[in-house]
């Protein structure tokens, strides 16, 4: 299991680091939104993929992935949740810089309408829970780092991967969060932000058009 471990973890990182949904929406999270929001995101995403990784270890994402109601239901529902997102920004009138800054003071008050942490967190859990791929991610790429006789058992084993994998997919996004955070003062202009609603929207839009060509 040790020896298989390094590999597993430097493929794992690999994969967290491909763009997808998740890369995109932290990036708009981000460079709009600011630090705060970008890590919400990035713990909604970890946790959306420790239930992915439970359900793996329990068995149950083979059960989705061969049942074609199941997994229909969950593309269709992860599609229309991306569209969603998509609509939302091209339709979206980014706020001024300094109505969304990060709050330095406990005592600020989101104005109505804020975008939220919790906000940030929701958005981030579905984006990952309702995405199909992370279901196959699993079942195909875990049995492959399983030694079958190995001290620990199958279960044991991809528990320990369950949890590796999760703390660098999330570990991966926190410290895309905070690097983003790092240089969004640079582009704080209303025509970018303008523009980087428009150009994510698109791309959500592009995710969900190829998550329903994918499943068909």
């Amino acid at each position: 299991m040790l020896t298989v471990l390094p590999i597993f973890m430097a493929t794992a990182l690999m994969f967290a680091m491909l763009p997808g949904p998740d890369f995109a929406l932290i990036v708009r999270s981000a460079l709009l939104h600011g630090k705060r929001h970008a890590l919400f995101c990035s713990l909604g995403i970890a946790t959306g993929f420790s239930v992915h990784s439970t359900l793996g270890v329990l068995g149950l994402s083979a059960v989705i992935a061969h049942s074609p109601v199941l997994f229909t239901a969950i593309t269709w529902a992860g599609a229309a949740y991306l569209a969603w997102l998509g609509i939302h920004a091209l339709l979206a009138r980014p706020a001024k810089p300094s109505e969304d800054a990060d709050l330095s003071s406990e005592q600020a008050k989101p104005a109505p309408g804020h975008f939220s942490p919790a906000q940030a967190f929701r958005q981030g859990f579905l984006t990952n829970i309702l995405n199909p791929k992370v279901i196959i991610y699993f079942i195909t790429f875990f049995p492959q780092f399983v030694v079958q006789d190995a001290d620990m058992s199958v279960t044991s084993q991809l528990m320990v991967l369950g949890a590796c994998s999760c703390l660098l997919t999330g570990g991966w996004f926190i410290f895309l969060s905070l690097m983003l955070a790092k240089v969004r003062r640079y582009f704080e202009s209303e025509t970018f932000r303008r523009w980087l609603e428009r150009i994510t929207g698109i791309i959500f839009l592009g995710f969900s058009v190829k998550l329903l060509a994918s499943s068909s």
